[in-house]
Formats: structure tokens, C-alpha cells, sequence
């Protein structure tokens, strides 16, 4: 199944899935232990929909940090630069140098287009 999980300080906090796969999970639902499943889940906290969305959407730099769980410091320090600079990075709009995706890729081991 195709989906997406979003951390933060290294928990998962949200999963995002297509519709259509959503849709499938609801048709297989067989018997009362799923739907107990189901409404136990409900008692877990949810989030507000422009929270969730803002979240996804976020700077690359900063949701990659946030999913480790390091501060702008911690990231600064492994990559050898000023927390200052890491800030620059987390601004909305940013554009990296090439230099600087391939640091930024490395240190979070993904691929240097997550930050194009």
C-alpha cells in the first residue's frame, strides 16, 4: 500500500494515504474487533486539518530535522555550519546551492532531490 508517514521527534504523527486506499481499508472491515480497532483509534488525538496540512507542507529542511528530533543547533553541528544558517534553510521559499542539498541529503540519508 502507497503511503506516507510524518514524524516528529522521531513518532510518527500522521499518515497520509490515498483515498482510494482508504476506501479499501473501510471495505474489509469484517467483523466488531475491527470496529473496535477502528473506535479505539478514535480516543487517540486528532489533528486539525490546516495543522496536518501545514505540517506536509513545510519546509523540507525543517521537517527533515523535526523528524529527527534534532534543534537547529544539533543539524548546524552535524553539518558544520552556524544554527544561524539552518535557520536561513528553514525559511519559507528557501533555495539551496547544490553544495548544500548534497550536504543536507546526506546528513538526513535521503535523496539530494527532497530539497529542490
Amino acid at each position: 500500500m502507497e503511503y506516507q508517514t510524518i514524524k516528529e521527534n522521531g513518532k510518527v504523527k500522521f499518515v497520509v494515504l490515498p483515498f482510494k486506499s482508504f476506501q479499501t481499508i473501510l471495505d474489509r472491515i469484517e467483523d466488531e474487533s475491527d470496529l473496535h480497532d477502528i473506535r479505539e483509534a478514535k480516543s487517540e488525538p486528532l489533528y486539525d486539518q490546516n495543522e496536518a496540512e501545514d505540517y506536509i507542507f513545510i519546509n523540507p529542511v525543517k521537517r527533515e530535522r523535526l523528524e529527527k528530533g534534532w534543534t537547529q543547533k544539533e543539524l548546524a553541528s552535524r553539518i558544520g555550519v552556524k544554527q544561524s544558517t539552518v535557520a536561513k534553510w528553514e525559511r519559507e521559499g528557501a533555495v539551496y546551492r547544490k553544495a548544500t542539498r548534497q550536504k543536507l541529503a546526506k546528513v538526513f540519508g535521503i535523496g539530494e532531490t527532497s530539497f529542490s
